[in-house]
């Protein structure tokens, strides 16, 4: 496909992005006030422009939504520290990415160190309002945004351009290989591209990325820093809940099919294991409350509460908790003792077991990891993780972690360990920053 007819194309939909960007809100009118406004405006470059306390050029660092902002934060504090004298400039594409940002970063946005907004959509005028006003020095693009627009404009202005933690799965290769012409054409004015593994490298290549833009550097999500407050704040609400007597299972990020196989699974081993309660956080904002109602109307035996709203009712006997708050993954996880991590008992792809492993925990998953396919293959090798092919596999696993806590905690310690060691990707993209 031409980047003219892509353009035109990308023209027509537009409207159609903002009807959705309105419904998906509208949808989420429950849990607005703890996401952004759309704040439509800036989707086509328009914003005012930012008044940097600092006088150099800003660095600019995209994110699409909050797993890979998380994933970035030690990136963007090691280039606060490196530059103390360079503004920052992060940008994201969904609402709950844009909180994220804004709840981390938030005294840094105040005091004029970082400026945020939403990175316009792929279109030429309004990729140019974007840079006209934040005037970058370099962009750093994390992991898989490959826009033919931006990057066209990003080689006319001779702006350098690296994408970083850069993954591509067999299944997204298929789907950039049907527009061969124009993924080439983009990939290819990239200065430079940071891939996780060799895999990842190699399919960029076979879809027309240089050879000479590509490093192997690893996944940037092994160098997380848990943070002591994430730790504390889970201990907090194990005690908060009575559940210090409890063995907690956590099913993270789940996707629509998987609450109802969890709570299915949940309530088969309750029978063997009464002190056996749930946390289950749905990958979507927008579905927390119909998880929730689901769980009450399914199983009216059980006590279902929110994390929302435990301040105001705490139960002490809460059998299950749904986590409908942002930002509190890593409280959720360090309030466990197993894992199940979501998108992997339906063809979604998975999500991060870096979070988990890192406070080494036991992780269970299903067989569609395919987004995470070197690290799967990396813990599985070292026994560090459980991959099962389907539910009553996923039961019986999770049984014999639950009769056997000897066997649980050396899977977590395995965890912990490959994670430790295999740290290292931020201090190799700094370096091709620099």
């Amino acid at each position: 496909m031409p980047l003219f007819l892509y353009t035109a194309l990308y023209y027509l939909l537009t409207p159609l992005l903002f009807i959705r960007l309105i419904v998906k809100h509208r949808k989420s009118r429950a849990y607005k006030n703890v996401r952004q406004p759309l704040r439509l405006s800036e989707r086509l470059g328009i914003f005012k422009t930012p008044n940097f306390t600092l006088a150099q050029a800003p660095i600019w660092i995209h994110t699409v939504s909050v797993g890979e902002f998380i994933a970035a934060t030690p990136l963007i504090y090691r280039l606060m520290a490196q530059y103390p004298d360079t503004p920052l400039v992060i940008t994201c594409t969904t609402t709950t990415g844009s909180a994220q940002i804004i709840k981390t970063l938030a005294d840094d946005i105040q005091q004029g160190r970082v400026f945020h907004c939403y990175l316009p959509y792929d279109l030429p005028a309004s990729i140019k309002r974007f840079f006209k006003r934040i005037k970058p020095s370099i962009a750093l693009i994390m992991e898989t945004e490959i826009w033919p627009n931006l990057l066209n404009i990003c080689a006319q202005k001779q702006l350098p351009i690296w994408l970083l933690n850069a993954r591509m799965s067999a299944r997204s290769a298929r789907g950039y290989a049907r527009f061969k012409r124009l993924t080439e054409q983009a990939l290819q004015q990239f200065t430079g591209i940071a891939a996780q593994d060799v895999l990842d490298a190699g399919r960029l290549k076979e879809l027309g990325a240089r050879e000479d833009t590509l490093h192997i550097t690893g996944s940037i999500k092994f160098d997380l820093k848990v943070a002591e407050q994430d730790i504390e704040q889970g201990q907090n609400l194990r005690q908060q809940l009575n559940w210090q007597n409890k063995k907690v299972l956590i099913a993270a990020s789940t996707h629509q099919g998987e609450d109802e196989l969890m709570l299915s699974i949940y309530q088969t081993l309750k029978v063997s294991f009464p002190e056996l309660v749930m946390i289950i956080v749905p990958r979507h904002p927008e579905r927390f409350e119909s998880v929730f109602q689901m769980l009450k109307q399914t199983d009216k035996a059980l006590t279902i509460a929110r994390r929302s709203t435990l301040e105001t009712s705490v139960s002490d006997d809460v059998d299950i908790l749904v986590g409908d708050t942002m930002g509190e993954m890593m409280c959720y996880f360090s309030c466990a003792d197993l894992v199940f991590m979501g998108g992997t008992m339906v063809p979604v792809g998975g999500h991060n077991i870096l979070e988990p492993a890192a406070l080494g925990l036991a992780i269970v998953y299903g067989p569609h990891i395919f987004n995470f396919y070197a690290i799967n293959e990396l813990f599985l090798q070292y026994q560090a993780a459980s991959q099962v092919p389907d539910k009553s596999e996923l039961e019986a696993v999770l049984r014999e972690l639950l009769h056997n806590p000897q066997m649980a905690e050396e899977m977590a310690q395995r965890a912990r360990q490959l994670f430790r060691q295999n740290a290292g990707a931020l201090d190799k993209m700094m370096k091709l920053i620099r």
